[in-house]
């Protein structure tokens, strides 16, 4: 099998929701954010290592995190110092990827409710196109606004509202990461940097729970799904605790 290795760009400050620790680390019902997405990759069988780009000054806390709350960890699993913007913490990960590497997943640290099996499909996904990415359909309808003033009202069957994990055969996001550099590029998520070299980029579908944890509204549904809604979903998606 090719190897595939997840990095987990967890190195926000996480402003919006209000506390003095980077919400990655706050609590979830007994354990970190952060720890309940890194068990969660661990259970996906075809990923061979995973790289967590932390805080530089949260690094030696991350490993006792690993160490304290999670199991069944990968011995592939690393933890290096993010950069100034998730963009930049991407590529650090990306630069210390290993040789034997040949496919890339990109997941966020605060999305801790992710199935193994929307992992696998976008997985399969990149496997058949190169790249590939999650993302849901949008159900509200859709304007675009400038100055409080509706501009245009947006067929909602040709928006997806992006999640991650997100997929790339290793030459491709590396060389859309090395552009980016070298042409000042910025997106707002990895697929963006590969769309900008000519590459297809694949869809599917995402899961409404793979939520990313980033207000304190967010945090409390998480814990509400934790105590009442996550085995119903689990089953729903065939997988298990």
């Amino acid at each position: 099998m090719r190897k595939t290795f997840a990095i987990v760009p967890a190195a926000g400050r996480g402003l919006r929701m209000g506390k003095n620790e980077p919400k990655q680390f706050l609590m979830l019902t007994g354990k970190p954010v952060l720890a309940r997405t890194i068990e969660r990759l661990s259970e996906a069988p075809f990923i061979s290592g995973i790289i967590i780009v932390a805080p530089s000054d949260f690094l030696l806390h991350s490993e006792e995190m690993l160490q304290n709350y999670c199991r069944h960890l990968r011995s592939t699993t690393r933890v290096i110092a993010g950069g100034k913007e998730r963009q930049d913490s991407v590529f650090n990960a990306l630069r210390v990827l290993p040789a034997e590497c040949e496919w890339v997943l990109i997941h966020d640290g605060v999305r801790p409710f992710v199935s193994v099996g929307l992992l696998e499909e976008t997985w399969k996904a990149a496997q058949r196109s190169g790249a590939a990415i999650a993302a849901r359909s949008a159900t509200d309808t859709v304007k675009l606004v400038r100055n409080e003033r509706v501009i245009e009202t947006i067929a909602r069957e040709e928006i997806k509202l992006v999640q991650t994990p997100q997929v790339f055969r290793k030459d491709l996001i590396l060389s859309a990461y090395l552009e980016a550099q070298q042409r000042g590029w910025s997106g707002t998520d990895d697929a963006s940097l590969v769309e900008r070299i000519n590459i297809d980029v694949r869809v599917v579908e995402g899961e409404y729970s793979n939520i990313k944890v980033t207000t304190p509204a967010d945090l409390d549904w998480a814990a509400w799904f934790l105590s009442r809604g996550q085995n119903r979903q689990l089953r729903e998606n065939g997988d298990s605790e």
